[in-house]
């Protein structure tokens, strides 16, 4: 294996890793977080429940989705890539 893939796919997965372990480390700034995205909730489901004009819209991110798609993604490149080289 190239020595740029594998530093590439080591350095995602290690990425992955360090932006999901920051939660268990600095648990007050994540409590803090989410307490911040709950009352942001809440405002959202009080102008869903009295509407005011204009657009509204709802965004959802499925995290577990989105770290499994960031790892596959860059797999996908680095194969491509590689394949290119070759």
């Amino acid at each position: 294996m190239p020595n740029w893939l594998f530093v590439s796919i080591v350095g995602s997965v290690v990425l992955t890793l360090a932006l999901n372990l920051l939660p268990m480390l600095f648990p007050r700034t994540t409590r803090r977080a989410q307490e911040r995205m709950i009352d942001d909730i809440r405002r959202q489901q009080e102008r869903i429940d009295a509407p005011e004009p204009g657009p509204r819209i709802r965004v959802f991110f499925p995290w577990k989705f989105m770290l499994i798609a960031s790892i596959g993604l860059t797999l996908l490149v680095n194969l491509v890539a590689w394949l290119a080289r070759s």
